[in-house]
């Protein structure tokens, strides 16, 4: 169905659009100023673009992995990179593990 190569991409894509709302949300927190109904906005418009890139993040590994498509996604994924960029490649670096764990293994990120 999938070649490794549309995988690789997919993923490869996915994780530059986790990344670059990570880091753009990282440089609002520490330089923009803080005038509460913008800041709301570019957190909601934050909120779906990450969802949807680790909607499709989680897929592809899940397609490397032979496994289910639904395995490693959770609502709560977008949630803690919204609240914690800063922690955004040790989070995609647990979820590339073939031993994943399952969600509550994120608890010591958003410590």
């Amino acid at each position: 169905m999938f070649n490794m190569t549309d995988v690789e991409k997919n993923l490869a894509k996915a994780r530059l659009i986790i990344t670059s709302a990570c880091k753009m949300l990282q440089y609002a927190r520490e330089n923009a100023p803080r005038f509460g109904q913008e800041r709301y906005a570019a957190n909601a418009d934050c909120y779906i673009l990450l969802a949807d890139a680790t909607k499709i993040f989680c897929q592809q590994i899940s397609l490397t992995f032979g496994e289910p498509l639904d395995k490693r996604w959770s609502p709560a994924l977008p949630e803690l990179l919204l609240s914690h960029p800063e922690k955004c490649r040790e989070t995609l670096a647990l979820l590339e593990e073939r031993e994943f764990k399952g969600l509550s293994y994120f608890h010591f990120v958003a410590a």
